[in-house]
This record gives C-alpha cells, sequence and structure tokens, in this order.
C-alpha cells in the first residue's frame, strides 16, 4: 500500500534518490527543504518512494517491488516523469502502453563555463534595451509565459525573491526575455529561460544575454548554475554560453486519451 510521507525528517529517503543522475538540483533541495509531496510503500522501511514538485514527478527505489505499480497509477496526465533505473521505464511502458508520451532531454555540464567568455557576451545587449535584476515588482507583473515556473515551484512573486533569483531584458518597460532559477534551491540549480514569442525580439541574442548575466551573479555568489535541455534549440544555446558534454535523457509523460 503507498502512503504519504508526512514527517519532516526526510533523512530515511536520501539514499532512495541517491542514484538519480538527472534531475538532482529539483530532488534534493526538495527533500532537503521539506518541499513537494512524497508517497513510499513502508514508513518504518521504503523501499520504493515517489517524490511530486508540482507537474514533475521523480520515482526511485526498486522497481520491481508491486508497490511499484502503484506508484505509477497514481501520475496525472501530463506531469513529467523521470526515474532512477531503467526498472521504471520498462515497467511505465509496460502499463502505460501506446499512452507513453516521451520528451527526449539534453543534461549539459557546467564545468567548462568560463568568466571572461559570459561577461564578453553580456556586452552584446542592443542599446534599445535594459538588463536588470528581477524584483518583486518586475517578477508581480510578468505575464504567464514568463512566470509559469514561478507559480509552479515557489506559488508566489514573493517566494520566489526569497528563494531564488533571476535577470531580464526589458524593452520599453517591457519584460521580453528572462533567465531565472528553475526552482527553489541550496546550491545547485537548474536555469529557466524564457523569450517573448514575438519575432522582434528573435535572433537578437537576448537569450544568450540575460542567462549570461544570471550565470555570472550565480558564480559571484558561490551557486552552481545547471543546463538542462528540452530541446535543440537549448542546447545550442547551451553549448554557446560554454556549458559542454551533452548527455541525453528521456522523460516521460502519460497522454490524454485524446491525445495524437
Amino acid at each position: 500500500m503507498i502512503v504519504e510521507w508526512t514527517n519532516a525528517n526526510r533523512s530515511k529517503l536520501v539514499d532512495l534518490f541517491d542514484s538519480f543522475k538527472v534531475g538532482r538540483r529539483i530532488i534534493f533541495p526538495a527533500l532537503f527543504q521539506n518541499r513537494g509531496i512524497i508517497w513510499v510503500d513502508s514508513i518504518e522501511s521504503p523501499k520504493v518512494a515517489r517524490l511530486q514538485m508540482s507537474i514533475i514527478n521523480a520515482l526511485a527505489g526498486d522497481s520491481t517491488k508491486s508497490e511499484s505499480e502503484e506508484i505509477i497509477k497514481m501520475i496525472n496526465p501530463h506531469e513529467l516523469v523521470f526515474f532512477s533505473n531503467s526498472g521504471w521505464s520498462d515497467k511505465i511502458h509496460d502499463i502505460w502502453g501506446d499512452r507513453i508520451g516521451i520528451q527526449k532531454r539534453t543534461m549539459m555540464s557546467p564545468e567548462t563555463l568560463n568568466n571572461d567568455h559570459l561577461k564578453h557576451l553580456v556586452t552584446n545587449l542592443p542599446e534599445e534595451f535594459t538588463l536588470e535584476q528581477l524584483d518583486l515588482e518586475t517578477t508581480r507583473s510578468l505575464d504567464e509565459n514568463m512566470s509559469m515556473h514561478i507559480s509552479l515551484f515557489f506559488g508566489s512573486p514573493e517566494e520566489f525573491i526569497d528563494n531564488g533569483f533571476g535577470f531580464c531584458i526589458k524593452h520599453a518597460g517591457e519584460v521580453v526575455s528572462m533567465a531565472s532559477t528553475f526552482t527553489p534551491f541550496i546550491d545547485e540549480f537548474e536555469i529557466e529561460v524564457r523569450t517573448e514569442k514575438s519575432g522582434e525580439y528573435r535572433q537578437k541574442g537576448l537569450a544568450t544575454i540575460v542567462s549570461s548575466a544570471l550565470i555570472l551573479h550565480a558564480f559571484e555568489r558561490g551557486f552552481v548554475p545547471h543546463w538542462d535541455a528540452a530541446n535543440e534549440i537549448s542546447v545550442k544555446l547551451a553549448l554557446k554560453l560554454g556549458y559542454s558534454d551533452p548527455y541525453p535523457w528521456e522523460a516521460f509523460y502519460l497522454k490524454k486519451p485524446e491525445d495524437p
């Protein structure tokens, strides 16, 4: 039987998630800061666990146990799922069948980032734009496209300012590109980048500039900024910034019956 873990002390669960190669900057802050919801097969001696952070799920532990099937069946359509071993992949394929959706992703290494290179990239800002660190007023004014991850993972602009940070580029006083911490973090985080879809703001290097500013600020504060790309455009941007060693991986989601 699957039960919710309600104890604020989650230290007993750390070993279950320690084998993850991807998503660690999301998983471990959630564990240590008591964020998200966790389900387990046993409070006394957990062998299977599901960590849910809004629409993201991390499945850990022994995928051969019968409770793993119960945990998979709890996941709602269009929630992203990743896991600690290939056994979970096989189990998800068996249960979801042709309703399984696959999101191909690429994790990048920050080991080759270079301050001088990033500082040079920032200097390419066109003069009609301004580069700023996100404050509370600007965060509150962001549209849904820009702020979706803030509402999902921080809950409010106030929580974002307290537990994250970001930079934005403005044109005529409006935010047209931004880069920020994706979720609450400890000392390492994933980067979220957004640029207005309007064609006039594309192909101007805005995402490169705002991401560079965010990374430089992170380094100044002793934080490690990680990059996990959801498409080839994001991979190319990461390489331009100085990330390296692309590592392809897959996350799954359950399609709705009416999905193509």
